[in-house]
């Protein structure tokens, strides 16, 4: 499916709030393959497609994963809306007809982010996080710093994550632990001399 057909589906089935911020995750997505040199076109589709799952409601998230048989954790069973990410991947391949394995990885981790990712998988996790229209806690510091250092940005943004949740309260799920810890021992054996 060719992207002008995508944003017409995407506005029809997602809300104006969420549809605007797909927008503005594949503008993000777009300015920070350029600084990075990562595929353009791969980058908008994965942009545009990332939260495709959100129209649904957090019962209908639970449901859903259970139909497609998505591994459920504690955490994401207690919290549904951690599931949108494999859930936007599935109905990016079987109803949008992405056949991409890249693309679909990038929409797949983009909420809790994964070790290793690809360049692919780092701009969207880190454009769903900055993008214009975010204003969290040191998320200007964040967009700054995507455009030089991918693997700081991401430490930068699952601490600030961290932070919040701790701070109301709420559950941490272990990838974004994760995640943040190998990005920044990552960080830490690029500092080490020789």
């Amino acid at each position: 499916m060719d992207e002008k057909n995508i944003i017409k589906r995407l506005k029809s089935l997602l809300g104006p709030s969420r549809f605007r911020h797909s927008l503005r995750v594949r503008q993000k997505a777009l300015r920070l393959s350029k600084f990075h040199q990562i595929d353009l076109k791969k980058a908008r589709i994965a942009g545009l497609l990332h939260d495709v799952s959100r129209y649904m409601d957090r019962k209908a998230l639970l449901q859903f994963a259970e139909k497609i048989k998505l591994k459920i954790d504690p955490i994401s069973r207690l919290e549904p809306k951690l599931l949108h990410a494999a859930i936007s991947a599935h109905i990016a391949r079987h109803k949008f007809g992405v056949k991409d394995p890249q693309v679909l990885k990038a929409i797949s981790s983009h909420t809790l982010g994964r070790v290793n990712m690809s360049a692919l998988e780092k701009i969207i996790y880190i454009a769903d996080h900055v993008e214009e229209g975010r204003s969290h806690a040191g998320v200007k510091k964040a967009r700054k710093l995507a455009e030089t250092d991918m693997d700081r940005t991401i430490v930068a943004i699952s601490s600030s994550m961290i932070r919040y949740l701790l701070d109301q309260g709420l559950p941490v799920h272990p990838m974004t632990v994760k995640v943040r810890d190998h990005y920044l021992l990552k960080n830490e054996q690029k500092k080490k001399p020789g």
